[in-house]
């Protein structure tokens, strides 16, 4: 599959990847907010090898982000089964500096759920550390379901996405 959305293409998670995904996750600045991922590249095609059946099975979607043929993020949409899809994994190249590519990654995911897989609420989570990225997804509205010693967990319903969707465009003037 691939999405493209103002300038950005996501494509499946290939095996190739791996090294790519490794690399980004355990980068010592970008993984300081996300689960840990093993620096071995082999475990991780492993992984990628069975989220493919996932994927087959449409439980579960793995991006790669790419700008201009270059890799620079990737993002996760799981447990789609339980009727209540999580987004996550979203991770850019740490050098990469094109911060509404970044941003467009974000909004091409929660659309592709809402809007085109047709769900009416995705769930999230962010570390309450990171509080550059809760104050970037509070301009969508979610609401904080709960928190514990670590994260804050939130739901985004389609109705508040699609609405607020177009002033979050224009405020990163995308």
């Amino acid at each position: 599959m691939l999405i493209d959305y103002k300038g950005i293409k996501l494509r499946f998670v290939e095996t190739d990847d791996a090294e790519f995904i490794v690399s980004i996750r355990n980068n010592e600045k970008k993984s300081r907010f996300i689960s840990k991922t093993s620096p071995d590249v082999e475990a991780q095609k492993q992984w990628i090898t069975n989220y493919k059946e996932r994927e087959q099975q449409q439980k579960e979607y793995y991006f790669i982000a790419s700008d201009d043929n270059e890799d620079f993020a990737t993002y996760r949409v799981y447990k789609i089964d339980s009727g209540l899809p999580e987004i996550g994994s979203w991770v850019s190249k740490p050098e990469y500096s094109n911060v509404k590519n970044s941003i467009k990654v974000d909004v091409a995911v929660k659309d592709f759920v809402l809007n085109e897989l047709n769900f009416d609420t995705i769930q999230f989570e962010v570390r309450k550390q990171n509080t550059s990225v809760n104050s970037y997804h509070k301009l969508f509205q979610p609401e904080l379901i709960r928190t514990d010693e670590e994260n804050n967990f939130y739901l985004l319903k389609k109705e508040t996405f699609n609405r607020i969707l177009p002033d979050i465009l224009k405020k990163f003037k995308i």
